[in-house]
């Protein structure tokens, strides 16, 4: 397992630049610098080659792989960082990214100091724009085999549809919870009201499927509502972009339609169509 550090990524981006700028064997790399970024240049040959950023080519010189080609023309530190996390991760797969399905601060937590850091000088540490989101549900898709999330993707939607229709109706910014641990059974954290700042847990779903879609409920997520003070469901139908439509479901209206335990039996998880609440539903465009 690569001991991977910021040190030696930056040492590698080195050994890519000096690759496009000479024709040199990785002999002659490893007899030309003694280092490569702060660390011993054959270390980084090694980790360069691993990752397969470089390889041989037919004439026998260092080479970019297409890989490394993507790597290297990645726009700014920031985002070769994160590719290079990302290449990482899809060979190596650190037993750490299995905690990317429960958020970021999971990852934050268990991934060392070393890589922590590397997520720090990514600019995927804290913040909740476009392109870290799309990073940690990148990450969150490969900690279950997937590459590709549409329902991850709509789930984000109405995320962010929540954040913005809470700020226009509290004059706050609530906080994005479920960016950084979507263990907490709740997604968003926003205030009863512009004049009562007691906390508002929201948990929300989102569907393209109109009234036909359904939210799949946890037992996890249930018992946040049970147990918060104040707590609203957020449904989200997006079945038209343009004009999405939200019902805001008190836990007690939900309640109506939740499962009970039986004898020995427990509930999980369960599924509540959008339609029984299809009187609410209404634009958003003022709260």
């Amino acid at each position: 397992m690569i001991a991977l550090s910021p040190g030696l990524v930056q040492g590698c981006f080195e050994l890519l630049a000096i690759t496009i700028r000479q024709q040199l064997t990785f002999r002659e790399i490893k007899n030309s610098f003694a280092y490569l970024g702060s660390l011993p240049t054959p270390k980084v040959v090694e980790t360069a080659q691993a990752l397969n950023w470089l390889r041989v080519s037919e004439q026998g010189y260092a080479q970019h792989t297409p890989r490394g080609t993507r790597l290297f023309a990645a726009s700014g530190y920031e985002a070769q960082l994160r590719q290079a996390l990302l290449d990482y991760i899809d060979i190596e797969y650190p037993s750490w990214v299995q905690n990317a399905s429960f958020g970021r601060s999971r990852v934050l937590s268990f991934a060392g100091s070393q890589i922590a850091q590397i997520f720090v000088e990514a600019g995927l540490a804290d913040g909740s724009g476009e392109t870290v989101v799309a990073f940690w549900d990148a990450l969150a898709a490969r900690a279950r085999g997937q590459r590709d999330d549409r329902l991850t993707q709509i789930g984000r939607l109405g995320e962010r549809l929540t954040i913005d229709y809470e700020e226009q109706r509290t004059g706050r910014r609530p906080t994005w919870i479920a960016i950084d641990n979507n263990a907490d059974g709740y997604d968003v954290l926003s205030v009863v009201g512009r004049e009562d700042t007691t906390q508002l847990t929201i948990e929300v779903k989102a569907s393209t499927q109109g009234y036909a879609g359904f939210a799949m409920l946890t037992r996890n997520e249930w018992e946040m509502a049970m147990e918060s003070e104040c707590h609203a469901f957020h449904f989200w139908n997006l079945r038209k972009p343009s004009t999405p439509e939200l019902a805001v479901v008190s836990s007690e209206t939900v309640l109506e339609h939740m499962p009970q335990d039986q004898g020995m039996g427990q509930w999980d998880c369960t599924r509540i169509p959008f339609s029984v609440f299809k009187e609410l539903f209404n634009c958003p465009s003022k709260p």
